[in-house]
């Protein structure tokens, strides 16, 4: 039974119908409760969802089209040869508690960054930048040990957040941040927003706001029922389309994520080394099919880690078209004619739990015995993420242009190649786009021979939301639900 409270909420919800009450707040379902809200500690997709571009900033922004827009820094500028990047920094930012944001905070922000000690698992993403130099009050000069061509989208990213001294140490349950909202609760499951009244920037047009995290499925669709959400940013595994489609007081829009499904391999548990063995897997699986978990959707599939909204994305999604005779004289010629034993570990998401189903029978078809082993999200964080402690797991990368991954020995996947990391370089290296487009060509193809995972799909970003809030982002360049950009009708 709900609660008494909720059920309180539900009727006075139902009776204002966007009107009185929710003018002035937004009700906001994500999935998984994050460990914890500082987006620079943790991997968790949430805490990044709830928190960047509303409690936290960056120097840059990446805007609904994926495009770097200006932030806490107005403007950028890249020296000749590409080993330094001056940034102009806003005059008039504080944070929550009223302390300036200035080029020396911002610079302690990327020192923190970059410290090991600090924990940021997107380190590596920055590790260009040798050191930041104060030059003004409200100008910060990054010295790089090589041209980053990305480095200003990265500075989007949720993992480079500014961040004051005086209050990084306890961000994780107390964050002060320098966006339009800052954190008034985070008790029971519930992470409660509200307006920041000394906000550098427009103030948002709704005061407040609630996440609410349901990893219970079917309590989910009975708040949707109830018309307790406003907005559910990720429903497109959801069973109870087809009654909220004939709702008047609800919106079903379909969009994209940058969320790559994939099956992660452990190349350092056997046979999973094996090339052979590798592409067994990917010829096993038949992607098409797996797409059923999605009852109202339809993403595509892919060939390898990259987005099909990037300009520069190549359809490799037929290179290992679905053939259980290829994967199973794979496994013949490796030694597996008799078959394999394998442990799937997934994480509590949906598509895992629906599509890690259909993985074990496509794979069973071609002689692996699959065990499933069902993780909290933390633990699977812990062992799988941290210790590398799996065979087979099933995840969504939603970090935006994340092909990086593949060229670092100590990721999770635990692949090493030195031929991808050089191109990896490479790419980064090359300031002109079209020829960097060229390079990322070859870095798609390169890990679809590999067959380095078994790429999977596109995880689609079916947005639920009421009919008259306005501002929703249709796809999902990042992790993101930006608040400021939301508007009742």
């Amino acid at each position: 039974m709900r609660p008494f409270w909720k059920l309180c909420c539900a009727v006075l919800l139902l009776a204002c119908s966007g009107a009185g009450f929710a003018v002035d707040h937004v009700r906001v379902e994500l999935q998984l409760r994050p460990p914890h809200l500082d987006p620079t500690r943790t991997a968790s997709a949430t805490a990044a969802e709830a928190m960047h571009l509303n409690v936290f900033q960056g120097l840059t922004r990446i805007d609904r089209e994926g495009q770097v827009r200006p932030a806490l820094a107005t403007r950028w500028v890249v020296d000749d040869h590409g080993h330094s990047l001056t940034l102009d920094l806003r005059p008039d930012v504080h944070f929550h508690d009223g302390r300036p944001f200035t080029a020396e905070v911002a610079a302690y922000s990327l020192d923190r960054l970059l410290d090991p000690e600090a924990g940021n698992p997107q380190r590596h993403l920055f590790e260009a930048i040798e050191s930041s130099e104060v030059i003004t009050p409200h100008r910060l000069r990054l010295q790089l040990a090589r041209p980053d061509a990305l480095l200003p989208f990265r500075l989007g990213l949720s993992a480079a957040v500014m961040v004051h001294p005086d209050s990084a140490a306890t961000n994780a349950e107390d964050p002060v941040g320098t966006g339009p909202y800052r954190v008034d609760g985070w008790r029971r499951g519930e992470l409660h927003l509200s307006a920041f009244p000394g906000y550098w920037g427009k103030p948002p047009a709704i005061s407040k706001a609630v996440f609410t995290f349901t990893p219970n499925r079917l309590e989910m669709e009975s708040a949707l029922a109830e018309g307790l959400i406003d907005l559910f940013p990720d429903g497109s595994t959801l069973v109870s389309h087809l009654q909220l489609s004939q709702r008047s007081d609800y919106v079903i829009q379909d969009g994209l994520s940058e969320g790559e499904v994939i099956l992660a391999l452990n190349h350092d548990r056997e046979p999973l080394g094996d090339l052979r063995v590798r592409r067994a897997l990917s010829y096993a699986v038949d992607r098409k099919a797996l797409l059923s978990i999605y009852p109202s959707a339809n993403p595509p599939v892919i060939g390898s880690h990259f987005s099909p909204l990037h300009p520069a994305y190549l359809d490799l999604s037929d290179r290992y078209s679905h053939s259980p005779q290829v994967a199973r004289a794979l496994l013949a010629e490796a030694g597996h004619a008799e078959g394999l034993e394998l442990t799937l570990s997934l994480p509590p998401t949906i598509y895992a739990e629906r599509g890690s189903l259909h993985i074990a029978n496509d794979l069973e078809a071609v002689g692996i015995r699959v065990h499933l082993e069902r993780l909290g999200w933390r633990e699977w964080l812990k062992r799988v993420f941290t210790e590398r402690d799996y065979e087979l797991t099933l995840v969504a990368h939603v970090e935006p242009f994340d092909l990086d991954i593949y060229a670092r020995d100590d990721y999770y996947f635990n692949y090493r190649s030195p031929e991808f990391r050089a191109l990896w370089e490479r790419i980064q290296r090359t300031p002109d786009e079209a020829q960097r487009n060229r390079l990322l060509s070859q870095a798609q193809r390169h890990l679809a021979e590999e067959a380095v995972n078994v790429f999977l799909f596109m995880k689609p970003q079916q947005a639920i939301h009421k009919a008259n809030l306005g501002g929703v982002w249709e796809n999902a360049p990042i992790p993101v639900v930006p608040l400021e950009e939301l508007y009742w009708k």
